[in-house]
């Protein structure tokens, strides 16, 4: 079953928009185990913040922030079906590398090329 987690700072900060959306995620997707942690420093330094809010869906760090509600659907149905995020800045897996040109060498900057004549 999928898990998301909104941490809450100790502050409060957005609580209300927090459980808000917490609450329409759970009736939209009732699958999920939607939960709301007011987070513990130790929680919130394992992830690298220093307050909240934030959303961990499965264990991983995905929003710092509130997101809309649309992306955060999409995300954790991404997330459960074991889609790779389409907005990841990491390589994509069904890129090729680009064609190299070793069969014509670059000639080396500031050289002029031979005059024919």
């Amino acid at each position: 079953m999928t898990e998301v987690v909104f941490l809450i700072s100790n502050q409060g900060h957005q609580l209300a928009r927090v459980r808000s959306i917490s609450e329409r995620l759970k009736q939209r997707l009732p699958e999920v185990d939607v939960r709301l942690v007011e987070g513990p420093r130790d929680v919130l330094a394992k992830h690298k913040l220093n307050f909240g809010p934030a959303v961990l869906i499965d264990g991983l760090l995905e929003y710092v922030g509130v997101p809309r509600l649309s992306l955060l659907v999409d995300r954790v149905l991404q997330v459960r079906e074991g889609r790779p995020n389409p907005r990841t800045a990491a390589d994509k897996v069904a890129e090729k590398p680009a064609p190299s040109q070793a069969s014509k060498p670059a000639a080396p900057p500031g050289s002029s090329a031979p005059d024919a004549g």
